[in-house]
């Protein structure tokens, strides 16, 4: 005896829903982290060159969040904050000040325009362009990245180091 098409349907239709519903209680990936920490390393090619380090603690997104920068000894150096309207720069004896843009704070703070948005895209392992700039993401999985920029002057070398 043939099943009615009435019967066939309403089994293909009940199948579909348990499928869906199966799929609604599968495991979403985890998130990519969305806060840093590690050690940085900047070198401007300057003369003489300059150079930079500290310890470091990103957290937030490329629209709003909190850099960190601390001494070896982890007194805080500066704590630079940015969100749609500005970026701030705190480093605690003064009032914060005031900034356009990311980029026009770390210019004034290291004499480069640094790719602060860039770094949750690199931190994460994803080649994001920023132009003038170069990534090498090749040692990312074992929480290490290195950023030049040629151009424009001065040249700019960073190094991240991180827990991945």
């Amino acid at each position: 005896m043939r099943p009615r098409s009435g019967t066939r349907r309403r089994a293909v239709a009940l199948a579909l829903v348990a499928g869906v519903l199966l799929a609604g209680c599968a495991t979403p990936p985890a998130p990519t982290p969305a806060a840093w920490s590690g050690r940085l390393a900047l070198t401007l090619a300057t003369e003489p060159p300059q150079r930079w380090s500290a310890s470091f603690e990103l957290d937030g997104t490329p629209a709003q969040g909190v850099l960190r920068l601390y001494t070896p000894l982890g007194q805080t150096v500066a704590t630079i904050r940015w969100d749609g309207a500005g970026a701030w720069l705190d480093r605690g004896a003064a009032p914060p000040r005031r900034y356009d843009s990311l980029e026009t704070l770390t210019a004034d703070l290291t004499g480069a325009p640094l790719p602060v948005a860039a770094l949750f895209a690199w931190l994460g392992g994803t080649a994001q362009d920023v132009p003038g700039w170069e990534v090498d993401l090749t040692e990312q999985p074992q929480g290490r990245l290195r950023a030049r920029r040629a151009t424009p002057p001065p040249a700019a070398d960073l190094r991240l180091l991180w827990q991945p």
